[in-house]
């Protein structure tokens, strides 16, 4: 045992497996590929997982770790202890004999070598989908003599509280993860710090990032001082930013000290200076403070080894570099992790492509797993083909992060269309237009129109006539219909309204086998029919968008009254949602018992046993008959409806128990339509002034009226598809079933985690090998992106909004879309199957489709990160007449639940009364 230890304890960089992550670690594996390519990494070793193996190698240990992978990933407070124990027994224990030597012979080895670096290079770090950036120790400045004590620390910092935690969140398991450990000799450095090979911020892949100081990067590293801040071109070498930050302190070695046990330099707030470390730190001279650090050419060269880094490595790279006597040395390197992913697949040209989030159009930009990307890239492409599109365009959709991404460039390449594109998108979702409009305003060149080919011409001219073929017919029907409207003779939903789902089933619920009705629901949808058969039927629709917009031009200083002719409709279909379950909350109070049984917190199952409970389950079961079809993220086919799942359902209820008495829902559509009549009154009697006075009035009463009459038809299309997904998922988990028989699943959900032709090929009974346990990891990762809603092909996040006038200091801005102003209590919820709101709180949510509507019965407000003037959430809060901000970036994390918060929905301000907004993430449920 000892002999074999003593050749594998120790690995120089050049070595062979010096680059094995098994055998060095993350850190120590990438260093040993740099250095063998012959980038400039200072002279090491590593102290491989053979000797971590050897240290962990107790019954002791074995059984505490496999008590740690035993528990569940979110019961933090039982993970901690076990952790701080393992830490503890770690550090008790001895190296061999072998070990020790192996050790110090490497280290006598550097003959002129002050004191030294020891990092921790864990097996699980530093890889493309989990860094454990800052979670295990670093130690500066350390004493030869002390290296095997640091090495210890280093090895017993694989189970830190936070390493413990993030590992157990990623799904990787303990017993699975092991510890080396890098020595170099510390670089005595004039200047150091980071060079990302890909902008961070943006996450633009052909930008580099580089943030510099003097001295030690420690000093970066620990928040002492604000580094110089530089951008390179990476294409042209051009320095695109350059700021010079204020740099009061820098670390330096301790010359003349031996050291001692090092400098920790891990987490900024655990780092800490020893009185006789091998480090210092110094106050700089008020002239360096301010004084640049890198000039433009020390910028390209460090910028260029970064590329070379990134190309040797396969991912854009986090890298710590220094400048020691007028050179460069690159000292660690690991994959930038939060870069949010290139979209997919990549465009055939070498130019940029433009693509808009489908999610956030939908106001849904939460992740979906595969199939369901599947079936939304395969609808967008069947779509454009039946249409005639595809000749010129093929399907438009691409992947990144888990979200579907539209391709929107060829809109932005033409003068006319890159207007109408920006000026129709600005009308639903003013972010996604801003940054369209700010990505053509910084890159004109990439949008310049190169002209249609001759070859092209003949596509072009097929697909013109095949959309005037699909549009002609229904041109009559929607003409009549819209005049009809401003007749008074407005479209009422009836059960004829059901065929537009009719439209999107085809054979999915017709289908003779499993596999006939999952297959049809990637099959083509009917372009033309729906055409033909349900623009005319919702075109009273448009006509009420149009008045919208005209009643806001016409009356700028009025958006109050305005907002409050678009309330109050019984016929609306999120009002008639919530009515229900008012109505169910009423049915329970006119059974005690049953009224009791709910505010405990019974289970539906539990209300069967109740006096009085049949009633209440049987008016449920009416409500679900007609909204069951209904859930939160519907546009994803892999979440429950509200008929699978009804517990939402019931919370509501609870909240309407607690907090109104009966009949007060139906008491508020009345109060709203009141409001909306005096607000109409007030509009006509502004319009009546001059000697056309009269007329003008009578002219905006028609419009006023006609407005009403149509705009509550604006939730019947989603009310009525909705239906048609709920299809298309029961199709798909049948077919996921008949998997599970088949033995290719092992539950009925894994069919989600398949693509198309690998749910295809098991249907007809082929063997698919999916790793279905790392397409949930991967889904889950997902789930964690901030997803931007205008993204490039050089995976540049476009984040613009446009700037305001007079926001108050600290505020959160996005998109006021219902005016009015409010306080209240914060109520952050990213799931509403799982918790409500109370009476008067104000509602904070990443998103709200159809889905969050009985959570708007008690808010006060609306805050969203997404949205527009057109999506659910500005539409409910306009129908309740609440306040409502939508398009507020990171708004759940940066509010948390139980702060006092004041919303405008005229300016678009979120102000936080009590305290400044959070910058990590909010208190949410």
């Amino acid at each position: 045992m000892a002999e074999r230890l003593n050749g594998g304890a120790v690995r120089w960089f050049p070595q062979a497996g010096a680059d094995d992550i098994t055998v060095a670690g993350g850190k120590g594996a990438n260093l040993a590929v740099m250095a063998r390519a012959g980038l400039p990494v200072p002279r090491g070793f590593v102290a491989t997982t053979a000797v971590y193996r050897n240290l962990a190698d107790s019954s002791q240990i074995r059984e505490t770790i496999g008590k740690l992978d035993a528990i569940d990933s979110d019961d933090t407070d039982a993970l901690a202890p076990l952790a701080a124990q393992l830490r503890s027994l770690i550090e008790s224990r001895e190296f061999g004999a072998s070990i020790e030597a192996a050790v110090a012979d490497a280290v006598s080895s550097f003959e002129s070598a002050g004191s030294f670096a020891v990092r921790s290079s864990a097996t699980a770090e530093d890889l493309p989908s989990a860094s454990f950036a800052g979670q295990h120790e670093t130690f500066l400045g350390v004493a030869s003599e002390d290296i095997l004590d640091r090495v210890r620390d280093c090895m017993a910092s694989l189970f830190t509280d936070r390493a413990v935690a993030y590992r157990a969140r990623n799904g990787i398991a303990h017993a699975d993860a092991e510890m080396a450990v890098v020595v170099q000799p510390m670089v005595d450095a004039a200047a150091a710090g980071v060079l990302f090979t890909a902008d961070p911020v943006t996450g633009n892949r052909h930008v580099s990032s580089v943030d510099a100081s003097f001295g030690l990067g420690e000093s970066i590293v620990a928040g002492e001082v604000t580094p110089d801040h530089a951008l390179v071109d990476e294409r042209t070498d051009e320095v695109l930013e350059y700021t010079v930050g204020t740099k009061t302190v820098a670390v330096e070695l301790h010359r003349g000290s031996t050291g001692n046990g090092g400098t920790r330099a891990v987490e900024p707030e655990k780092t800490r200076t020893a009185e006789k470390d091998g480090t210092r730190r110094v106050e700089l001279p008020p002239d360096r403070r301010e004084s640049r650090v890198l000039t433009d050419d020390q910028l390209r060269t460090l910028v260029g080894l970064g590329e070379r880094a990134e190309s040797l490595l396969g991912a854009p790279q986090d890298i710590e570099w220094a400048l020691a006597d007028g050179q460069f040395v690159l000292l660690q390197s690991r994959p930038i992790t939060s870069l949010f992913p290139c979209p997919s697949p990549a465009p055939v040209d070498d130019r940029l492509h433009v693509y808009v989030s489908m999610g956030h159009m939908q106001a849904m930009p939460e992740a979906m797993p595969p199939l369901v990307r599947d079936v939304w890239r395969t609808y967008t492409g069947n779509a454009l083909s039946t249409a005639g599109l595809d000749v010129s365009l093929g399907n438009p959709t691409v992947e990144a992060g888990g979200r579907v991404y539209i391709d929107v460039t060829l809109f932005l390449r033409d003068t006319d269309t890159q207007s109408w594109l920006i000026e129709r998108i600005a009308a639903v979702n003013k972010p996604i237009s801003a940054g369209l409009e700010d990505i053509v305003s910084r890159q004109p060149d990439e949008f310049e129109s190169r002209g249609v080919t001759i070859g092209a011409l003949p596509g072009y001219v097929v697909t013109a006539w095949r959309l005037a073929r699909l549009i002609g017919p229904a041109v009559p029907r929607i003409g009549r219909n819209v005049l009809g409207a401003l007749a008074g003779r407005g479209t009422i939903p009836d059960e004829s309204w059901a065929s537009i789902s009719e439209l999107f089933l085809g054979g999915v619920t017709a289908g003779p086998t499993t596999e006939a009705r999952a297959r049809a629901v990637f099959e083509a949808i009917d372009i033309g029919r729906i055409l033909r058969e349900v623009y005319p039927r919702i075109s009273p629709l448009f006509l009420a968008f149009a008045l919208d917009g005209w009643l806001k031009r016409k009356f700028p200083d009025h958006p109050e009254d305005v907002n409050a002719i678009g309330r109050g409709f019984e016929r609306d279909v999120v009002t008639r949602i919530n009515l229900g379950l008012g109505d169910l909350a009423n049915v329970a109070r006119e059974h005690p018992p049953v009224a009791t049984a709910i505010r405990d917190g019974a289970s539906l199952a539990a209300l069967k046993d109740v006096e009085g409970g049949g009633r209440f389950l049987k008016a449920l079961e009416t409500f679900l008959d007609e909204f069951g079809h209904r859930g939160t993220g519907e546009i994803d086919l892999s979440r429950p409806r509200w008929r699978e799942d009804p517990s939402m359902l019931l919370a509501v209820v609870r909240a309407n128990l607690a907090d109104e008495a009966s009949g007060d829902h139906r008491e508020r559509i009345r109060r709203l339509e009141d409001e909306a009549e005096l607000a109409a009154a007030r509009l006509e009697g502004r319009a009546d002034h001059g000697l056309l006075g009269p007329l003008r009035r009578r002219y905006v009463r028609w419009l006023i009226r006609t407005y009403r009459d149509t705009i509550y038809l604006r939730e019947y299309p989603k009310q009525e598809a909705a239906r048609a997904f709920t299809a298309w998922r029961t199709a798909l988990l049948d077919a996921g079933e008949a998997l599970v028989a088949a033995g290719h699943l092992d539950q009925q959900g894994d069919v989600w985690y398949l693509h198309r032709d690998e749910l295809f090929d098991a249907l007809d009974g082929a063997h698919v090998d999916v790793d279905i346990a790392a397409r949930r990891r991967e889904h889950a990762r997902h789930i964690e992106f901030d997803a931007p809603p205008v993204l490039t092909s050089e995976g540049e996040a476009i984040r613009s909004h446009t700037e305001r006038e007079m926001v108050p200091e600290g505020a959160l801005v996005g998109t006021g879309v219902s005016s009015g102003v409010v306080e209240g209590v914060a109520r952050v919820i990213r799931d509403p199957s799982t918790a409500t709101v109370e009476s008067g709180e104000i509602l904070v949510a990443p998103s709200t489709d159809p889905g969050w509507t009985p959570l708007f019965l008690n808010a006060a407000g609306l805050v969203s990160e997404v949205g527009g003037a057109v999506s659910h959430g500005a539409l409910v809060a306009r129908e309740y007449g609440l306040p409502a901000v939508v398009s507020v970036p990171e708004a759940t994390k940066r509010i948390r639940t139980g702060q006092r918060i004041r919303i405008d929905g005229i300016s678009g301000t979120i102000e936080v009364l009590d305290g400044q907004p959070a910058t990590g993430d909010g208190e949410h449920v």
